[in-house]
């Protein structure tokens, strides 16, 4: 079969469909299910290369376009704020300019009906101007006329304490705080000093509302305006005058805040906020000098980034454009790749399943039409391999078959050995009778030799008269045999034709064989027999023919091996016979010596603990009469001079250190030899009720003293908690007080050892305490020295177990120790201990029930 597959064909389109088509076997032998096709995931790969190559421009364009944008609304709000603040202060100075040729001639110069005639005029001249006074150089009112209220003449007023009269005269110009009449209309007091001292002050109560109609005339995009907040942050100018006059509050705005903390124009302030309608604007801000105003323009964000919007929805289309067309190009690029791809994993699917004889045809003239030659040229090497390979399958199956009869017929030659341990002639037929059903055509014969005599043992297939004839031939020396030579060496006989052997013509006769085959029976290199095989045809027997009969003869000496092993045992096991009551009475004594062993064993433990010291002792005690020699051989010159002086203070130094030793290790032998003398003993002390408080109080005191009697600067702290109400049990009081005091010396020695570890602001403590619980007493000793391990717990209570430095305990402390509260009084001893914290022991006692007494010994 041949698949074709074309780039511009409408088959390669279709091919998957045909694929599909294949039979159940070949469709149940695919493999894991697909998750995901070739051609959806080209299509996808080329639609994200271009979508993200596109996204990426395009977000970067708008990144950059964005940043463009903003730094010009900045720049363009912040110029339009300062063009309306410069309106402002224009407005301001135009009416600064009016109010100053009121202040150019002096008091004397005129009457004041004249000066009320010029304000008048003033005051038609610049609307703004509600009111105005005139002070003479004093701080006198002289004048004041009103648009709103009756004109004043030589008020007499006194405004020289005034801030408008006082700032004026000091600054030329006084710009007072923006006010409200009746909470409604700004105003403003603008006072102006005349050049001549004499000339005295203008003020002039400005109405700020005037302004509104240089606010309305700035015009901030479409829907954009400007507004003016006074220092205060109150409202003074807005194109919606009704704001103004409700005397609106403009401090709490984000951009009001901004602006006079001065950072109002920032590239990072100028972001949307809401305005004082709740409109998300863009705002910026410029100061009206010297006012302390703040001129705002404002514009609408929605018509600030408009423009911006606009590219991102040109954006989104182009981009939605071109992933379209990416869409498509996609398409059409993963149909002309996966068709040849399907068409090689179809015929790779079919070479999978044993067609190796169809091919894969692919006119695309690049990589994949070399694959899809590499593939058809893998199937015709595959299709040779297969042929070659069954061939192959079919000889290793014959071969198999041939070696699974054989080891079949070996573990039944086995199996007849197993079951005829004292008899080999079973062994030898069935051998004989095995070795015919594996090689047709062939006649078997085993036969033993005993004394350089040929016995026939077993033969195969049976001819009563050839039999006769065979028998008669046997037996006769080896040595006479023709190939009896050969046997007694070890060698395997093979003669292809007895027609050319004169010798054998007789034996070959009896029942016509022209070919024969001779393997010995090897014991020790010896032989005991051998297995003749024989056949009618003449010609060189098959390797594997030899092979089998070479194992066979293996066998039947492992028969013949059994056999005389079984006779060895059989005589072997009379001789045991005779020697039964001599193994009981042996029993009988191990059984009695095991028995002294057990009693032994406590004093093997004696001997072992008190060799080691005693050999201490003699070691040095030898040495030390070595060196009392080398000290006469130095003192025996009749004058010392420096160097021997020196010899002789080490040697003296030495024999006072090993002595020292000597001492030691002699104290220690006592005591372990005192603690077993008393561990032997049967007990002492009387058995009567005792107050357990004052024997835990008398175990205190005398081990707290004979530690300070035995270790200078020795101290600890003691701590008790008795109950009055654990009160008398019975017991026997000196166990009892040698168990506490075994307890409370060791916890006197772990405190110590970590306090004289330098731990810093450690305090040695050690506590007792007793508790009644009704019929029994807890006693508790605690101390916060070094703890016990876990793996010194375990093994705490064993006898000669200790922890200390040698010469410094037996180990017997604590194993006495639990002897006398366990076995003597019945009751229980535990302990809790966590390294480098705190050892604790509980000892509960029962009130009454005491057994026998027995004494413990230090630790």
């Amino acid at each position: 079969m041949t698949i074709s597959l074309h780039p511009d064909s409408s088959e390669g389109r279709t091919l998957a469909a045909s694929a599909t088509a294949a039979s159940p076997s070949t469709q149940a032998a695919q493999g894991p299910k697909i998750r995901a096709r070739l051609f959806a995931k080209y299509v996808a790969l080329f639609v994200a290369v271009v979508g993200v190559a596109l996204l990426s421009n395009g977000i970067f364009e708008v990144f950059f376009y964005y940043r463009e944008h903003k730094a010009a609304l900045i720049r363009i709000q912040h110029e339009q704020a300062e063009a309306a603040a410069a309106k402002i202060g224009q407005f301001i100075k135009e009416i600064e300019s009016q109010l100053g040729w009121t202040t150019q001639l002096p008091w004397s110069a005129g009457s004041p009906q004249d000066r009320r005639f010029d304000a008048l005029r003033l005051l038609r001249q610049v609307p703004a101007i509600t009111e105005l006074s005139q002070v003479d150089s004093t701080g006198k009112e002289r004048l004041r006329v009103s648009r709103l209220a009756m004109d004043v003449v030589d008020s007499g007023l006194d405004l020289s304490k005034d801030p408008k009269f006082t700032e004026v005269v000091a600054n030329k110009v006084y710009y007072g705080p923006v006010y409200f009449r009746r909470e409604s209309e700004p105003y403003m007091t603008l006072s102006l000093a005349g050049n001549r001292k004499d000339a005295g002050v203008s003020i002039a109560e400005v109405n700020l509302k005037l302004i509104w109609d240089v606010v309305s005339q700035i015009k901030v995009g479409e829907r954009g305006h400007a507004y003016v907040v006074g220092s205060g942050g109150r409202l003074i100018a807005h194109p919606d005058i009704s704001l103004v006059l409700r005397n609106t509050d403009m401090s709490k705005l984000v951009q009001v805040q901004a602006a006079r903390a001065g950072r109002a124009n920032d590239a990072d302030a100028l972001q949307g906020s809401p305005n004082i309608q709740g409109q998300e604007v863009l705002t910026a801000s410029a100061p009206i000098l010297p006012l302390g105003w703040t001129m705002f323009v404002e514009l609408p964000v929605q018509e600030a980034y408009a423009s911006l919007y606009l590219a991102l929805q040109r954006l989104a289309i182009v981009l939605a454009g071109a992933l379209i067309f990416a869409m498509l190009a996609g398409v059409f690029l993963a149909r002309r790749m996966v068709g040849p791809i399907r068409a090689l994993s179809a015929g790779a699917e079919r070479i999978g399943g044993g067609d190796f004889a169809q091919r894969i045809s692919i006119r695309t003239g690049d990589e994949l039409e070399g694959l899809a030659n590499q593939f058809n040229d893998m199937g015709a090497r595959l299709q040779e391999s297969y042929a070659d390979l069954e061939n192959r399958v079919e000889q290793r199956t014959s071969e198999l078959s041939e070696s699974l009869e054989r080891q079949t017929a070996t573990a039944d030659i086995l199996k007849v050995i197993a079951s005829s341990p004292d008899d080999v002639q079973p062994v030898f037929q069935a051998i004989a009778e095995r070795s015919n059903q594996l090689v047709q055509g062939l006649s078997t014969t085993v036969l033993s030799i005993v004394d350089d005599d040929v016995h026939l043992s077993a033969f195969t297939p049976t001819n009563p008269e050839a039999d006769a004839a065979l028998m008669a031939y046997f037996p006769r020396p080896l040595s006479n045999l023709p190939f009896g030579p050969a046997v007694r060496r070890g060698e395997t006989v093979r003669i292809p034709d007895t027609e050319l052997e004169p010798s054998l013509r007789d034996l070959a006769s009896l029942r016509g064989y022209r070919s024969m085959l001779f393997i010995p029976l090897l014991h020790d290199g010896s032989p005991i027999g051998m297995i003749g095989q024989t056949r009618v045809e003449a010609g060189s027997f098959n390797e594997n023919h030899i092979q089998l009969l070479k194992t066979f003869a293996d066998q039947a000496v492992i028969a013949i091996s059994n056999v005389r092993l079984f006779q060895q045992v059989q005589a072997r096991t009379r001789e045991l016979s005779a020697s039964l009551d001599e193994l009981r009475t042996a029993q009988n004594r191990l059984v009695q010596t095991e028995k002294l062993a057990s009693l032994g064993q406590l004093t093997a433990g004696i001997a072992h603990e008190i060799k080691n010291p005693l050999n201490f002792v003699n070691n040095f005690a030898a040495l030390s009469g070595e060196l009392i020699d080398e000290l006469n051989d130095v003192l025996k010159p009749a004058a010392l001079d420096g160097k021997t002086r020196e010899e002789l203070d080490e040697l003296t130094h030495m024999l006072k250190g090993n002595l020292e030793k000597v001492v030691q290790h002699g104290k220690r032998a006592d005591s372990i030899v005192k603690n077993m003398l008393l561990h032997s003993r049967e007990g002492s002390g009387e058995h009567r009720p005792a107050d357990i408080n004052a024997i835990v109080e008398e175990s205190l005191n005398l081990a707290y003293h004979g530690a300070r009697a035995e270790k200078a600067g020795f101290n600890i702290t003691l701590n008790r908690d008795f109950d009055p109400a654990a009160g008398q049990i019975d017991l026997y009081p000196q166990e009892i007080t040698r168990v506490f005091l075994n307890l409370i010396s060791n916890g006197f020695y772990a405190a110590t050892k970590r306090k004289e570890s330098g731990e810093e602001g450690f305090e040695p403590v050690l506590s007792a305490t007793t508790k009644s619980l009704g019929n029994k007493v807890e006693i508790r000793i605690r101390d916060n020295g070094t703890g016990i391990p876990p793996e010194v717990k375990e093994k705490m209570f064993n006898p000669f177990f200790t922890t200390k430095p040698v010469g410094e305990g037996t180990g017997l402390g604590l194993s006495m120790s639990h002897d006398i509260i366990v076995k003597q009084h019945g009751g229980t001893i535990d302990v809790a201990s966590q390294p480098a914290q705190f050892t604790e022991f509980v000892i509960t006692l029962p009130r009454s029930g005491a057994a026998q007494p027995i004494i413990g010994g230090e630790n």
